[in-house]
């Protein structure tokens, strides 16, 4: 297969994963309440830092393990890979079913877990809640990793694989990089308008993510069924 071509592909089939990924309303308002405080600058860095140092530990581990496993057969279906991304649409469904179920007092307590726990903390404190938010993301989770299996069985070079995973990290890590630079650039504007983007997400966080798991439970489950993974169906 041509190089260009396939990591067209590629890069279409793995970068949708990696923007579902960047949806995760809490660790979004974490930093968006970290931005807005009057010590935001060392705030928002801690969280970009805990929640990009989780993410980047899981991307490695995750291509080194692929990377181990046999790759399909030249023009065969990627049996592994189909299994990858048929047990994420799963994964995704069960999720989406949850979120969709009405919770009204535990969105309240995971508000007021956020907001209790680092009123008064330190910036430490803020790296390793971002940290922990990120760990246990299963959503995202669900979706990075068959974007990474994707990129560890593809037919192109690993000078090429290595870049793709990057640039799927940078994807997945757009909510705690955005709000900072924002600030930055808006200055006190800016920390109204993160003020506002905050209370959104926190009243619409179970809503946001159920849309999300769905749309990507449909998506993993058709990539699935498709020509690259059990060969069900040739687009």
């Amino acid at each position: 297969m041509n190089i260009g071509v396939a990591e067209v592909e590629l890069l279409v089939r793995v970068i949708p994963l990696a923007i579902g990924a960047s949806f995760t309303p809490s660790l979004l308002g974490l930093q968006l309440l970290s931005t807005s405080s009057s010590k935001w600058i060392r705030r928002s860095i801690a969280v970009a830092t805990g929640s990009g140092s989780a993410f980047l530990l899981a991307c490695i581990l995750l291509t080194a393990g692929f990377a181990s496993l046999p790759k399909p057969a030249p023009h065969s279906p990627d049996i592994i890979g189909g299994i990858v991304w048929s047990t994420a649409a799963v994964v995704l469904t069960g999720i989406a079913v949850w979120l969709f179920i009405p919770h009204p007092d535990l969105a309240k307590k995971a508000e007021q877990g956020l907001t209790s726990r680092i009123a008064k903390a330190k910036t430490v404190t803020f790296f390793a809640f971002a940290f922990a938010l990120s760990i246990k993301d299963i959503t995202s989770f669900a979706m990075l990793v068959p974007a990474i299996h994707d990129v560890t069985a593809a037919d192109v070079p690993w000078w090429l694989q290595l870049p793709t995973v990057l640039l799927v990290y940078i994807v997945a890590m757009v909510p705690v990089l955005l709000p900072p630079l924002w600030r930055l650039f808006r200055g006190e504007k800016g920390n109204v308008q993160l003020t506002n983007l905050f209370r959104f997400t926190m009243d619409h966080q179970f809503q946001i993510l159920g849309v999300i798991a769905t749309i990507f439970a449909i998506y993993c489950a058709l990539i699935a069924i498709g020509p690259n993974q059990f060969a069900l169906i040739s687009w």
